[in-house]
């Protein structure tokens, strides 16, 4: 894909109706299946903790907008099988690809296997643009799933690049020209063609790598694998945010892929990620941001910056408390103060300490929510023992051990989820953000699964909330308060 195919991709895309259902639940989701199918109402937005159930009417409504409606300070958001994504027809994952995938992701980072630097330690699959064609689940095409456009230099050089919240700690560029000297390296940055760009040197304070002389600021030596240096240039992330002399990482590319995404745009902790460059130059609160990630490609997200980031508390529906881990090597990251879950009107039993030592991660580079193995065969228990009122078959599908085959099922009543955070607020997860369906466009669908998966023995991690488990809630990032917000339903 060329620069001027990625521009014409953006103006299509702001002329896409967004078509948001507008589903949800309260205890339970009511299903009639057969040659029509109902959904269960979603509750308002100013209902309080959503414990409460909605009055809303339970007839399924569509709301429409227009893309250009987003704000001056909020960028698109496309899931990689959006007509609106580059990878859009390039790829095709199975649910078990990134079951697999997310178990590698997660155990190459954080295994407690080895020590914990090495454990903390990012693997190529993690920060890495992905590559086609390998057999290593790992690195699965789409190892990242959500993109948004942005541009680097002046003049202007506009690409689309990742969302990622455990990366390195900068935002990575892949640059002309290519390691082995070629220009043909697609889609890439020319800093020989921007007036503003400059290398970031050895010894300066800027360089986050203990390194002298005059030599190009590189990637510290835990991430040698990754070739790049440091430099800074001007980024424009939309008509009234742009941040002079951003830092990022300058990829060295050797043998670059077809795949059109130029790199990584860094959301996490780190000093030189983007909330917190966005907060030095005075234009957002503290860090202050929050996203809406799409669960249907027919539908678009966005990422908030700046004064858009910030929310009225009446429309957050819960808070968790953002923590930290204790471990300096994963001081970037963003985790939050799970204690425990609930599945329909009952408390899952989990013993005290389950979800401790705040190891509970938020991570947009995982898909299916992952729980520690004594939580999640509780929840699973728990959820097989209330599915099977609905008298439908129990069995494995697509990677998952938790499915239900409806054939011939009428009648179906499925419980919710609410996860419970240390200040007592629950945060509820209805049954899209939940369920695996075979065919979620079919009417009627005949597999559903539970999209949760065991986190392996040695995983030094409680829990890791996807973005299946979010999708469609807008994660408000309050960093100097100390919580995240959800708004469910945003997008």
């Amino acid at each position: 894909m060329t620069p001027s195919s990625v521009a014409s991709l953006s103006f299509f895309c702001l002329l896409v109706l967004l078509l948001p259902a507008p589903h949800g639940a309260s205890s339970h989701a009511s299903y009639k299946l057969g040659s029509r199918q109902s959904f269960p109402k979603r509750p308002s937005k100013s209902s309080g903790n959503s414990q409460q159930a909605s009055t809303v009417p339970t007839a399924t409504t569509f709301s429409s907008s227009i893309a250009t409606g987003l704000g001056n300070n909020k960028l698109p958001v496309v899931h990689r099988h959006s007509t609106c994504s580059p990878l859009h027809g390039l790829l095709s994952l199975t649910a078990a690809d990134v079951l697999r995938r997310d178990a590698s992701r997660i155990r190459h980072r954080f295994s407690s296997q080895s020590s914990l630097v090495a454990a903390s330690t990012p693997s190529p699959a993690v920060t890495m643009i992905p590559t086609k064609g390998s057999s290593d689940p790992t690195r699965l095409p789409g190892a990242l799933h959500y993109s948004v456009l942005v541009s680097y230099g002046t003049p202007e050089q506009q690409f689309p690049v990742f969302l990622d919240t455990s990366s390195i700690g900068a935002s990575l560029v892949r640059c002309k020209p290519c390691a082995s000297g070629s220009d043909d390296c697609d889609l890439a940055f020319d800093p020989s063609r921007s007036s503003t760009f400059t290398h970031v040197l050895c010894g300066t304070p800027d360089c986050p790598t203990n390194c002298s002389g005059d030599s190009f600021c590189p990637l510290d030596g835990i991430y040698s694998i990754i070739e790049g240096s440091f430099a800074e240039d001007v980024l424009t992330l939309a008509p009234s945010t742009v941040i002079q002399d951003f830092r990022f990482v300058c990829l060295d590319v050797d043998e670059p892929d077809d795949l059109p995404i130029a790199g990584t745009l860094d959301l996490s902790r780190d000093r030189n990620s983007l909330p917190s460059q966005l907060s030095s130059s005075g234009q957002a609160p503290a860090a202050a941001f929050s996203y809406c990630l799409p669960k249907s490609p027919n539908s678009q997200g966005y990422l908030s910056l700046g004064v858009d980031a910030t929310v009225r508390d009446k429309h957050v529906t819960a808070h968790a408390p953002l923590v930290s881990n204790g471990n300096p090597e994963l001081a970037s990251m963003y985790f939050i103060d799970l204690v425990g879950m609930s599945l329909g009107v009952e408390d899952i039993p989990i013993p005290a300490g389950t979800f401790g030592n705040n190891s509970t991660i938020l991570d947009v580079g995982t898909t299916f929510t992952m729980l520690t193995p004594d939580a999640y065969m509780l929840l699973r228990d728990s959820f097989r023992k209330q599915m099977s009122k609905n008298n439908c078959s129990l069995q494995g599908f697509d990677g998952f051990d938790t499915c239900f085959n409806l054939t011939g099922v009428r009648d179906l009543t499925i419980p919710v989820l609410r996860f419970k955070c240390s200040n007592g607020e629950r945060l509820l997860i209805d049954y899209e953000q939940m369920l695996h369906f075979d065919d979620r466009a079919a009417a009627p669908f005949t597999m559903t699964c539970l999209a949760f998966s065991s986190l392996d023995a040695g995983d030094v991690l409680s829990a890791v909330i996807g973005t299946y488990t979010l999708a469609s809630t807008e994660v408000v990032y309050d960093v100097a308060g100390g919580k995240v917000g959800f708004i469910p339903w945003s997008c």
